[in-house]
């Protein structure tokens, strides 16, 4: 169950470096069918556990991710448009 949810936060970590947030609707969807047979071992209540939490996992990634690419790209910007000192003449 961890390394499930470690796979879903990486993966919502790579999706927010590089997709809007409407993604994470069919890509839940996705994730909830890929628990489903987890479900059926489990029980119910906990498959339902399994997947809220790959749920809420999927999207810490994205927020994860969104920061990132924002930060790297703040930096970048930051670079290539610095002010130019002033010297003295």
């Amino acid at each position: 169950m961890t390394a499930f949810l470690i796979f879903s936060f990486l993966v919502g970590a790579v999706l927010g470096q590089r997709f809007r947030v409407l993604v994470l609707l069919p890509v839940t969807f996705a994730l909830v069918l890929t628990v489903l047979p987890v479900m059926t071992s489990l029980g119910v209540l906990d498959g339902l556990k399994a997947a809220a939490f790959a749920a809420i996992a999927l999207q810490a990634g994205y927020l994860f991710g969104s920061a990132a690419r924002f930060s790297l790209a703040a930096a970048r910007a930051a670079r290539v448009f610095a002010r130019p000192v002033k010297s003295a003449r």
